[in-house]
């Protein structure tokens, strides 16, 4: 007896990231748009947040740079994962306000790796420095 695969969505299929926004909610006083989307990846596993970003700015015609993916949720067995995201109007302003660990998640591995070792080392650095007075 095999267990019968749900329904897929129209234009859906196997092998493929289908990818839509559901919702674009403008916050002016931050000056950056708060999406959420969708992401449906039938035999894939879960895009990874660069990917993710790189769909976003596509989809909303905007660098990637200007892009943060806050969330990302998959429910087991579903194929489809929900995200919620910052587009921000200034690259600047997103760097400013997001905090550090949302900006280390949307990097690269390798680039967040570096940066994480770096502030490691800067903070023993201060533990013997405090240690010697």
């Amino acid at each position: 007896m095999s267990i019968p695969m749900p329904k897929l969505p129209e234009g859906v299929e196997a092998g493929k990231l289908v990818f839509k926004l559901l919702n674009i909610r403008e916050n002016k006083v931050i000056g950056r748009k708060e999406v959420t989307a969708e992401a449906w990846h039938v035999g894939l596993p879960t895009p990874s947040r660069v990917q993710l970003r790189e769909e976003i700015a596509k989809a909303m015609g905007v660098d990637v740079k200007q892009v943060y993916v806050v969330r990302v949720v998959t429910e087991y067995g579903r194929h489809r994962s929900v995200i919620e995201a910052h587009v921000y109007d200034d690259p600047n302003i997103g760097e400013n306000v997001e905090p550090l660990y949302i900006k280390l998640r949307n990097m690269p591995k390798e680039e967040a790796k570096k940066i994480r070792e770096e502030m490691k080392k800067r903070k023993t650095e201060k533990k013997a420095a405090a240690k010697k007075q």
